[in-house]
């Protein structure tokens, strides 16, 4: 162990089934690192979760899944939040930084149906069931037909109207299905180039406050440098549009080497319009590169879209 602590490593997660499942992944591994730490988990109820039943787009607060445990690690009620990087708005609060950030999982949106179709076989006017923005756009785009309808609940609701008929389909995160154990559910991995995904997605964020150091130290050999520079120019990128998780726009980084590509799309929630670019550079740059890509999307007409 990297130091000696006399009190527990006290840890913030929200209380989802798939919450609770991804961070005990990271106590899983911080314990793996140092034995004899001894780590109590906190669950803390945020706005998200608090509103299950209205849409995104009506809660109208951006960091409805983290504000609540950012809270509490500004008021030193925990040491450590454990966050779906894509749900982290694009610039943190005074106090507060982005420590670690793990290996990421696949980053892909999922079609869930019953029989296992894909995108292709849902038949014409097909009912599909999703609470994001970015991915009505896209679906939208892709087939006009469709009949977008709101989603919202935990995992075992959603999976539960899609198995009882209410929908042809569902979309979720093959990273939250992964880490669940229920990548067999998933009919069809989308490609980034048909449904950009949203930042951070498949990430994890492990949230401390500035000057911690102690607890860096701990979370250090979780840490991964690719996937890191990866979502540092994704978070470039959400953070030059000023957007939150509902933005109707995605974005996509990988790192070869010394080299950062990060591809990115802006939509209009209706699918009428969608635009896409990419951009490159050093990964020393990512967050410039991303807010780069951020704004030439703005200049070839995506600010006109965010502005609905």
């Amino acid at each position: 162990m990297s130091r000696e602590r006399r009190q527990p490593l006290r840890v913030g997660t929200r209380g989802s089934l798939l919450a609770r499942a991804q961070t005990e992944q990271v106590v899983e591994r911080l314990r793996e690192a140092h034995p004899e730490l001894e780590v109590v988990l906190v669950t803390i109820q945020t706005t998200g979760d608090l509103r299950r039943d209205v849409p995104f787009t009506q809660v109208g607060a951006k960091g409805m899944f983290v504000t609540e445990i950012e809270q509490a690690l500004l008021a030193g009620e925990i040491d450590l939040g454990v966050h779906s990087l894509k749900d982290m708005p694009g610039e943190l609060p005074e106090g507060l930084e982005l420590a670690c950030v793990p290996p990421r999982e696949d980053p892909r949106d999922a079609l869930l149906t019953r029989g296992g179709k894909t995108l292709v076989d849902l038949p014409p006017e097909a009912v599909i069931g999703t609470s994001s923005l970015r991915r009505q756009a896209q679906l939208l785009a892709h087939r006009p037909d469709f009949r977008l309808v709101t989603l919202r609940g935990n995992l075992d609701t959603r999976l539960r109207k899609l198995d009882a008929g209410e929908y042809d389909a569902i979309m979720l995160a093959c990273a939250g299905l992964n880490r669940l154990g229920l990548e067999g559910r998933i009919s069809e991995r989308l490609d980034p180039n048909l449904c950009m995904p949203a930042v951070g997605q498949g990430a994890l964020a492990l949230e401390t406050r500035q000057g911690d150091t102690k607890t860096r130290a701990l979370l250090a050999p979780l840490h991964d440098p690719d996937t890191a520079d990866a979502v540092a120019a994704e978070r470039g990128f959400l953070a030059a549009l000023n957007g939150g998780c509902s933005v109707p726009a995605g974005a996509l980084a990988a790192v070869r080497g010394n080299a950062v590509l990060i591809r990115g799309m802006i939509a209009a929630p209706d699918g009428s319009s969608v635009l896409r670019s990419e951009a490159t550079g050093h990964r020393a740059r990512a967050g410039q590169i991303g807010a780069e890509l951020a704004a030439r999307l703005l200049r070839m007409g995506g600010e006109a879209l965010l502005k609905g």
